[in-house]
């Protein structure tokens, strides 16, 4: 490893990809890899997803070429290297430095990843990323960190999980004696627990008990501290609190919830929860309108075809809790966030 940062060996990366180096360039190692072409710089190795960009990476000084299927080459001074698939190439680069530098991978879920990142407490030898394959493979190259906690995009969850160098938390439920901690009392959106001598107010219901108790178990295992008083909470569970004007509010202050996500799995959950603690309550289901029928013999039950229909049943309706099925939180936030906004201006400027 250099100064200015990695330095790959051409024959080593020919070797581990089971390519064929088609040339023989005067140069002989790379000090980047790289698969956006805006991101090129001078040493970099090149991964060709779409062929119309390899040369502008090479007058931006990309000293060689990754790549499948049939591509002319067009300099003889860059190393040309054919693989038969980009995607298997990459996670033989990936095994290899994570075996050869000492490090130790940990595929993660989302709300594995937002928690962890939060309550953890910095140390040396762990680091967390989220982006791309051959970004976390740059940083396994440059992190002096032992310990890698990563979020990669779905398609690639599945598949890094079933390699035999890369770990995940272990997803063992915990009985409720075995917990790391102990729940002094729980609400519909938060509980209560006492954690090494302490007693924290945490905002996760019940139904992340077994997520807490992972996290809290890794931390344990690997001697990482953690400080519960940062946790916000996860975007899975993301509860609005929506008032008489249409506007999100702050929690507690009104009694229309809504609680939004996209896995119809993670619905039935949320689904299972509410009737369950809040029989009280006036529930509401907001689903898109092909899954009317699935979910018509478990409560109250309103179809949607796009997003503006979807508002106006939310402003329209009388409920205490609305579990939408289809879309995220966010969406929900800038929309009626927006909306306040336009009405205070308007108000301001009728003073």
């Amino acid at each position: 490893m250099n100064k200015k940062g990695i330095r790959i060996s051409v024959n080593e990366i020919v070797e581990i990809t089971f390519g064929t180096l088609l040339n023989k360039p005067s140069i002989s190692f790379f000090e980047q890899l790289c698969y956006e072409v805006e991101s090129v710089e001078k040493g970099a190795l090149f991964i060709a997803y779409d062929a119309k960009d390899i040369e502008v990476a090479i007058q931006k000084g990309a000293f060689g070429i990754l790549f499948s299927g049939e591509i002319a080459m067009s300099d003889e001074e860059v190393a040309w290297i054919s693989v038969e698939s980009l995607e298997e190439a990459l996670f033989r680069i990936l095994r290899h430095y994570l075996i050869i530098h000492n490090k130790i991978l940990f595929s993660l879920s989302q709300d594995e990843y937002e928690l962890s990142s939060q309550i953890f407490l910095p140390k040396k030898n762990l680091s967390f990323f989220s982006g791309s394959l051959i970004e976390l493979i740059n940083h396994i190259l440059k992190t002096s960190s032992v310990y890698i906690l990563a979020l990669l995009p779905l398609s690639y969850q599945n598949k890094l999980q079933q390699q035999q160098e890369i770990k995940v938390f272990s997803n063992k439920k915990i009985s409720e004696e075995s917990l790391p901690f102990m729940v002094t009392s729980y609400s519909l959106f938060g509980i209560k627990i006492f954690y090494h001598s302490m007693d924290y107010e945490l905002p996760l219901p019940k139904p992340f008990f077994q997520l807490l108790a992972r996290v809290l178990n890794f931390a344990e295992e690997y001697s990482l501290s953690v400080d519960l008083n940062k946790l916000e909470g996860v975007s899975s569970f993301k509860p609005l609190y929506l008032d008489e004007r249409g506007f999100i509010s702050k929690p507690g202050a009104t009694n229309r919830v809504l609680l939004a996500c996209e896995d119809v799995k993670l619905y039935e959950q949320y689904l299972a929860y509410f009737t369950m603690y809040a029989k009280w309550a006036k529930l509401m289901l907001f689903v898109p309108n092909i899954y009317h029928e699935i979910y018509s013999p478990y409560g109250e039950v309103y179809g949607y075809e796009d997003k503006e229909a979807l508002f106006g049943l939310l402003l329209e309706k009388h409920y205490n809790f609305a579990l939408i099925l289809g879309e995220n939180t966010k969406v929900f936030e800038e929309r009626f966030q927006s909306c306040e906004l336009e009405q205070n201006l308007f108000d301001w400027v009728e003073k």
